[in-house]
């Protein structure tokens, strides 16, 4: 049987959807056959619903299947709907984060959806689509729900138990058009060698999603959640994707949190490095899950960037606000690991936060110790967002109850860094509209290093401004921003500059690292070319 998957990523960075590899993978290992609509702006022009419908026709799919986040929503719905009024004999069935976060308020949605499908779908979409093409109901599939229509009351069937990695087939990557997108991404490809995460961070899915488990009776314990994939397997699945495509630069490993599981690092460190894969590579980890021990491990395998999730430098919204239970202390100590062993070391900030008790939102002085930690740890690189509440999460209940959201923006913004959604005094949100354009200028400010003073005259010049006025000089300030890196990495003036994304502030010692491995390549393909 056909099935066509739709996945939305519009505002986005580029990359693929493991799920949905997953679920092509599945189905495709028992004889279905499966094609995807891809939907990046980062990647192609954004089609019109008639182009998709057109797709939607050639193909001629007897199910569709649309992934989607919070953002995302709005228009797969839409797209959706027009499905349904063109070709209401196609199976129109949704599901991703979002879906999982609010299945009730999808459900709401009977002109899109048949069928609702949260949680973990590998299995349950591959029950419906086998039910589907053998003309059975399936009003009591697995996870399915079944919006009300048509005089017929809704159905909520339970959602089963996590499927075991191990009895997953590989991963249907070609899905994707891996080689645009590699190329997009600059070489740097993601792999997840595991699935879900034991915190219970607000601003995150995570814990919701174990909640739904055991409320339907289909897990017992959170430690269920976190599974991994064998080694041998994520190794086997590496080696295949640098042969067949060998402009692969870079692996990001993308689990929430991958050292959480200190004997599966040591052991998957050690067979990487065996294996001949000689691929640098990045993790994502937890200040409170990483030592020397492992760093060193990583180090040694090839690993080049270490990413922690910092979130904040006050421990007041740390622990109060995101369910973040580590010291500044703790925080510290994991960074300095990391640098001891030569690793580069990226952190996730936010600001534009609800605040602690009385306080509505989040306080400039507490904004200001998540900048003053940046600088005092002098990592290689930070990642800034503004808090975006995503539908379902502890993070969007405490934004209601504050009375933050303006509904109005939650509507329109596209992604969580160019904007918050949020409606706080006018001077804080000029603040955050500031911050969230130069993060890197008040950091630098606040370092030790000799460029601190020329960044603090410009933080000083920038914070005189009123809103009129920063919203007519930003481009150029940003602008400004790459030509004073340029001029003082020529001094040797350490700082932090924004690359490679509009919300990244990167240390020039890095940068001058970077060009000096480009260079040393480049002779390396002279020398190679001379000699052939």
């Amino acid at each position: 049987m056909r099935v066509l998957f739709v996945y939305p990523s519009i505002d986005c960075p580029p990359g693929i959807n493991h799920g949905l590899a997953a679920m092509s993978g599945v189905l495709k290992s028992e004889g279905h056959e499966t094609r995807l609509v891809h939907v990046c702006d980062e990647l192609w022009q954004i089609p019109s619903y008639d182009d998709i419908l057109a797709r939607i026709e050639e193909y001629n799919p007897q199910v569709i299947g649309y992934s989607v986040m919070s953002q995302q929503y709005s228009w797969a719905k839409k797209l959706a709907e027009y499905v349904k009024i063109k070709r209401p004999d196609i199976v129109n069935v949704v599901g991703g984060v979002h879906v999982t976060m609010v299945p009730d308020e999808v459900m709401k949605d009977n002109a899109a959806w048949d069928v609702v499908m949260p949680g973990e779908a590998d299995f349950t979409f591959l029950e419906l689509v086998n039910r589907i093409e053998r003309g059975k109901s399936y009003h009591d599939a697995p996870a399915c729900r079944i919006p009300a229509k048509d005089g017929r009351e809704a159905i909520v069937n339970p959602v089963s138990a996590y499927p075991d990695l191990s009895t997953l087939p590989p991963k249907d990557y070609e899905l994707f058009d891996l080689d645009h997108i590699i190329r997009t991404k600059k070489g740097w490809f993601s792999i997840i060698t595991s699935r879900g995460c034991p915190y219970k961070c607000t601003y995150c899915f995570n814990w919701e999603i174990v909640e739904m488990y055991k409320e339907d009776g289909a897990i017992k314990s959170s430690k269920e959640y976190l599974r991994h994939y064998s080694t041998d397997r994520i190794i086997r699945e590496i080696l295949t994707m640098k042969r067949d495509y060998p402009h692969i630069g870079t692996i990001i490993f993308d689990d929430d949190l991958f050292t959480l599981n200190k004997p599966y690092v040591l052991e998957f460190t050690k067979a990487y490095k065996e294996s001949g894969i000689d691929l640098p590579f990045v993790v994502n980890a937890h200040v409170q899950r990483f030592d020397d021990e492992m760093a060193l491990a990583l180090k040694d395998a090839g690993c080049i960037i270490v990413k922690y999730g910092l979130e904040s430098g006050s421990q007041d919204i740390r622990q109060k606000v995101l369910m973040r239970f580590m010291p500044n202390k703790k925080i510290i100590e994991s960074f300095r690991a990391a640098q001891r062993h030569d690793l580069h070391t990226s952190a996730f900030i936010m600001f534009g936060l609800p605040g602690v008790e009385e306080n509505r939102f989040e306080t400039r002085e507490q904004v200001e110790e998540t900048l003053q930690i940046c600088a005092d740890i002098e990592m290689g690189r930070f990642r800034w967002a503004l808090f975006y509440p995503f539908p379902g999460t502890a993070g969007y209940a405490q934004a209601v109850e504050k009375n933050l959201i303006d509904w109005d923006k939650w509507r329109s913004v596209g992604n969580y860094f160019d904007g918050s959604c949020l409606d706080f005094s006018p001077g804080h949100n000029l603040y955050l509209q500031k911050l969230g354009a130069l993060c890197n200028w008040y950091v630098n400010a606040r370092t030790s290093w000799p460029s601190k003073e020329i960044y603090q005259k410009l933080v000083n010049e920038v914070e005189a401004m009123d809103a009129e006025t920063f919203q007519r000089e930003k481009d150029a300030l940003i602008k400004h921003d790459r030509e004073l890196s340029e001029e003082l990495i020529k001094k040797g003036w350490r700082h932090y500059s924004i690359r490679y994304a509009s919300v990244m502030g990167v240390d020039s010692d890095y940068i001058i690292w970077e060009r000096e491995q480009q260079k040393k390549q480049m002779s390396l393909q002279t020398v190679t070319y001379t000699l052939d």
